[in-house]
């Protein structure tokens, strides 16, 4: 005999999972049985899968035309249509709880380096912010940080969320590399930090942004081989807190990759500048299969990453940003002229990230814009 109690149950969360946060943020009050469903990890996890409320951000450069010479201003934008049909788009900067640069997003997490190397985590979807203890790790005599790479995401293991900092440190006395790197844990249960020696960083060309790839509990980066400049992939297991170097497609030097994610998994966008021919790499069982070939590609300067619908983001050698679809082989230009860019899916979380000491509440985002009732 059929349960038509629990066919009712799934078929209500099936709907539930496909509704804008703001929505569910109003539904807490219906029943506590709701309340408590959306404060649950596995709802919350699964929420973050319905790729139909993702949306593009990107970050560009702006150069003032007054005064070529300036230092460039960079502009966090968000893209209000998720289908990108309509490319009305509003700046986040202003509405960010404190001053600084963002990075991200992770789970519809935002990290803000502000002034000082002060951390705020920001939920612009539940207009949530927590600033972040100041990171106090030690570093060995005659170092110095060098370089710093992030990473956030939920450790399924004991369904809390966690912030990772790698530090790549710079050696004063021999004027190289340190050997190895520090690493910096986040904990947003406990509000505190954990620090341990990690991975033998000298061996790495690290990125020089701050962004990583988050999938299933593992944060990935894309790095290089000082050896040879052949391409690895770096994870760390938020669960187990360890390090796994996983190597990358057998590729030539003179390619230029970025990583992300493609149906679900791992994936390189690759440009081959000499065929200037574009390929997609995804990973599998730590084992990688080429998806997809386009050639010729001319006029293209850079990949910039992944979109949701199977296309992918590219940079001209004029400076402007394009989107390419495979399966229609139509390109969308976006109307913006900048000699940076970089793409984000963005897609709105329920993740619960305020603190005591939060400047949410000052700052209101203007939600009917986001087309969010």
């Amino acid at each position: 005999m059929v349960n038509n109690a629990g066919f009712y149950e799934d078929g209500v969360h099936a709907i539930l999972l496909k509704l804008p946060v703001k929505s569910l943020i109003r539904f807490k009050c219906v029943c506590k049985s709701w309340y408590a469903l959306f404060e649950d990890f596995v709802f919350i996890s699964k929420h973050l899968k319905n790729y139909e409320n993702t949306r593009l951000i990107i970050t560009y450069s702006l150069v003032e035309e007054t005064n070529p010479f300036d230092y460039p201003l960079e502009l966090l934008l968000l893209y209000l249509d998720e289908t990108l049909a309509d490319l009305s788009s509003l700046i986040l900067d202003p509405l960010m709880p404190v001053y600084g640069t963002a990075g991200g997003p992770y789970d519809g997490i935002f990290c803000i380096f502000g002034v000082d190397d002060r951390l705020t985590l920001w939920n612009p979807a539940i207009k949530e912010s927590r600033p972040v203890p100041k990171c106090r790790i030690v570093f060995p005599r005659y170092t110095k940080n060098f370089r710093t790479n992030i990473g956030f995401g939920r450790d399924p293991k004991n369904n809390e969320f966690k912030l990772v900092m790698i530090f790549t440190l710079w050696d004063e006395k021999h004027n190289d590399l340190y050997d190895f790197s520090q690493t910096a844990v986040y904990t947003l249960s406990s509000n505190s930090w954990r620090y341990f020696e990690s991975f033998k960083s000298s061996h790495y060309h690290m990125p020089w942004d701050y962004d990583s790839i988050n999938l299933d509990g593992d944060c990935y980066w894309l790095l290089e081989l000082r050896s040879n400049g052949d391409r690895v992939v770096l994870s760390f297991d938020l669960g187990d807190e360890v390090y796994q170097e996983i190597q990358g497609p057998c590729l030539p030097q003179s390619v230029n990759a970025v990583m992300g994610l493609y149906e679900e998994r791992i994936s390189l966008l690759v440009l081959h500048t000499i065929e200037i021919c574009f390929e997609i790499w995804t990973m599998k069982d730590k084992n990688w299969m080429k998806k997809l070939t386009v050639r010729p590609f001319l006029g293209i300067s850079k990949p910039l990453g992944f979109w949701k619908s199977g296309g992918f983001f590219v940079e001209t050698l004029s400076d402007q940003m394009i989107l390419y679809d495979p399966s229609t082989e139509e390109m969308k230009t976006f109307g913006l002229n900048s000699h940076f860019f970089k793409v984000y899916n963005y897609t709105e979380s329920l993740i619960p990230i305020k603190g005591d000491d939060s400047l949410s509440d000052f700052f209101e985002i203007p939600w009917h814009t986001l087309g969010v009732y």
